[in-house]
């Protein structure tokens, strides 16, 4: 019973995984612009982790424990700017935007930031910014014109 229970599951993840794939080509162009406003640099597709190798991302970030959180709200895109670049020190992170990332893939970047990005033209209100390590943890969150920062620590 127990072989065909995992064969269940594994036909199940694999449908799952065939519809984000499919997904991804409808939120395609959205997340492009998304990253490349944040970026302000043209996206390169070479930069996309596998929706696979998203997903093992983001397991690996979750089963890690909270070290120290912080949050701090009513803060300027400028200020969120100025403690990403403080925090990264010029390492590549992972970019993931909105829900699209989870039909696209995260994206890798070089500490490539623009000094403005418009939530609302965008229609945004989600980025997460994860170094290559995997220490910390940066949650951007904008809701009605005012933005919330997270820093998450992680042991």
């Amino acid at each position: 019973m127990k072989f065909s229970e995992n064969k269940r599951q594994l036909l199940h993840n694999k449908r799952e995984l065939l519809y984000r794939k499919a997904q991804g080509k409808i939120y395609k162009d959205s997340y492009f612009s998304k990253i490349s406003k944040f970026t302000n640099k043209d996206v390169v597709i070479n930069n996309f982790l596998s929706l696979e190798e998203t997903d093992i991302l983001i397991d690996k970030i979750n089963c890690k424990k909270i070290f120290w959180s912080k949050k701090k709200y009513n803060c300027s895109y400028k200020e969120v700017i100025a403690f990403i670049q403080s925090k990264m020190n010029n390492q590549f992170f992972y970019l993931l935007i909105d829900t699209e990332w989870k039909y696209c893939g995260a994206y890798i970047v070089m500490n490539e930031i623009a000094e403005e990005y418009d939530f609302d033209k965008l229609i945004s209100d989600e980025i997460r910014i994860i170094p290559h390590n995997l220490s910390f943890q940066i949650r951007i969150d904008y809701d009605f014109n005012e933005i919330e920062c997270e820093y998450i620590s992680y042991k």
